[in-house]
């Protein structure tokens, strides 16, 4: 069965938020896999969506989260400004067969998150 996932992201320029729905492996380590590949295409965290977006053929648009009834796992990925722009993520699961948002992690570093749920893969 697969592990359906939200990805949002705020703080990139030309758009205020942006939702995609990815019906695989959606679970922690599947994001932070996906996050690593997105990296290692483009490291700079002002260019990360656009990445995203180049590395996730298969993402649909959606245009809130709670579009996304059957997802498991949700999360959002933040553009923090400063002379050093981060990326920061926060994670939340829906337990199944409910309908609220659970805190699973974060907010924390995008490296760290990868770190935590796929340590043998180095985040650039």
């Amino acid at each position: 069965m697969a592990t359906r996932a939200v990805y949002s992201f705020t703080g990139f320029q030309s758009t205020s938020e942006t939702h995609l729905y990815l019906h695989h492996d959606g679970y922690p380590t599947g994001a932070a896999w996906r996050f690593a590949a997105t990296l290692r295409d483009n490291p700079e965290p002002a260019f990360f969506l656009a990445a995203f977006l180049s590395s996730q053929p298969k993402a649909e648009p959606i245009q809130c989260p709670e579009q996304a009834a059957d997802a498991e796992y949700r999360y959002r990925l933040q553009l923090v400004p400063g002379p050093q722009p981060q990326l920061q993520v926060q994670c939340w699961r829906r337990i199944p067969g409910g309908d609220s948002w659970q805190p699973r992690c974060g907010p924390m570093a995008l490296a760290t998150f990868i770190q935590r749920f796929l340590p043998g893969d180095a985040a650039p």
